[in-house]
């Protein structure tokens, strides 16, 4: 029998095809991640801390699990651990389950979700001379940065770059996730970023409060798109700030409760930082605000329209 060898090309070709997209899915329809990569091959990781070079441009405010701070001279890694100072050119890893809030001199917070790399590229910041410029390089992962705004200063520019896209802050709140050759970037409350491609640096698109967009390699941003009530929610419970925190300082306003729950949670003199859904304990009002707030403890805590109501404190889990 005479076999068509020419009909049969087509169709293992197709097959073909098919296999390579499966391989190429395989690690978004595993879970596999690419954290692995971020770690020097053969990096030695030293039990006692050495400072890095010159002075500390900040430090680590809090940190759970494997975190690792490699100095400039990528010689050795560091367990990070709280209050340790980060150096220009330092870059933090967070491994499996590893967490990480850091604190720059400007009062800026970067906080980083297991399996992300930055590097701390350019740190400058004067007081006195009204100077502040910062460059963060993101390799992998998803973190969230609350640039502190500078009214007064000359010059404040903060730049965070990954493979396919460059946001530009004065001040803002906005979370990043990056992947090899794709990049999305959210603000959140009271934030404006300028977002360019690695592409064309010098086409801006403005990305305004609770919108989204999205850069792909060798492409333009894409379409601005609005982000869901709920997409908000899953965002600021995943990257919600370390308790006694300086986001968690100074007055809290709780807009909103539902029997036990606090589904909308703002802290901060207004309402920059909004942390999702927070459960408080013994609680069925529907209406409060909170005018201090220490750790896990809120003391003084007016229920109502206005503060005329004080009962005591409540204990936020």
């Amino acid at each position: 029998m005479m076999i068509n060898y020419r009909l049969r090309e087509p169709r293992l070709t197709g097959i073909f095809k098919i296999l390579i997209l499966y391989l190429l899915c395989l690690p978004f329809l595993t879970g596999y991640s690419h954290a692995g990569a971020l770690m020097p091959k053969g990096l030695v990781i030293k039990d006692k801390f050495l400072h890095g070079k010159g002075l500390p441009i900040g430090k680590v405010y809090s940190v759970q699990a494997d975190v690792i701070i490699i100095h400039s001279d990528k010689k050795y890694g560091y367990r990070a651990k709280k209050n340790l100072p980060l150096f220009i050119g330092d870059t933090i890893i967070t491994r499996d389950k590893g967490r990480i809030e850091a604190v720059l001199n400007d009062g800026s917070t970067i906080i980083l979700v297991p399996d992300t790399g930055i590097e701390l590229s350019e740190s400058m910041y004067d007081k006195k001379k009204g100077i502040r410029s910062s460059l963060v390089n993101m390799t992998l992962g998803k973190a969230r940065f609350l640039v502190t705004k500078l009214v007064d200063f000359k010059r404040s520019d903060f730049k965070v770059k990954t493979e396919t896209a460059i946001a530009g802050v004065r001040g803002s709140d906005f979370i990043i996730k990056t992947s090899p050759g794709f990049t999305e970037i959210a603000a959140l409350a009271k934030t404006s970023l300028e977002v360019a491609s690695t592409l064309s640096p010098e086409k801006l698109t403005i990305l305004s409060a609770y919108e989204k967009i999205f850069v792909e390699k060798g492409s333009l941003p894409s379409t601005v798109v609005k982000i869901s009530a709920d997409e908000i929610n899953r965002i600021q419970d995943e990257f919600q700030a370390s308790p006694g925190s300086k986001l968690s300082e100074e007055s809290v306003i709780i807009n909103k409760f539902s029997g036990n729950n606090v589904t909308n949670i703002a802290i901060g003199k207004g309402s920059e930082a909004n942390l999702g859904t927070v459960k408080v304990k013994g609680s069925n009002i529907k209406g409060a605000i909170i005018n201090d707030a220490t750790a896990t403890n809120t003391s003084n805590i007016a229920v109502g329209p206005d503060a005329k109501a004080n009962t005591g404190s409540v204990v936020i889990e």
